[in-house]
């Protein structure tokens, strides 16, 4: 079950039609995560919005809705971009430093002006 608030919200925030929102939110809360599907700064994000009263947050296709305890979505909204990232390897995606590969291109070059020479 879904509120009009919640395809209202879908159909805006996600740009969808109609029915394609309607279908959205129906597949977000029978198939979406829930906090205790996901570890560390995940999970806390979505117990975050989770209530007393049984309501919860989803996550489903970078959208997080947000669920009462009878499965009635209520709301949605986009996740932030770093969310469901493996941020674990950052330090091994670094931009590798210009100056020295383009000093090695500069090595290179005089190489091949060299070789012209003839040492004697």
């Amino acid at each position: 079950m879904t509120t009009y608030h919640a395809v209202q919200r879908t159909q805006e925030r996600a740009g969808m039609s109609l029915a394609k929102a309607e279908r959205f939110v129906r597949n977000a809360v029978k198939r979406g995560l829930s906090a205790d599907s996901f570890k560390s700064i995940e999970y806390e994000y979505l117990k975050s919005y989770d209530d007393e009263d049984g309501s919860r947050a989803v996550a489903y296709n970078s959208y997080c809705f947000i669920v009462s305890g009878d499965d009635i979505c209520i709301t949605m909204f986009a996740l932030p971009d770093w969310f469901g990232k493996n941020n674990k390897n950052k330090k091994k995606k670094k931009l590798r430093d210009v100056t020295k590969y383009s000093l090695g291109c500069l090595f290179e070059e005089i190489e091949e002006d060299l070789s012209d020479f003839v040492c004697a």
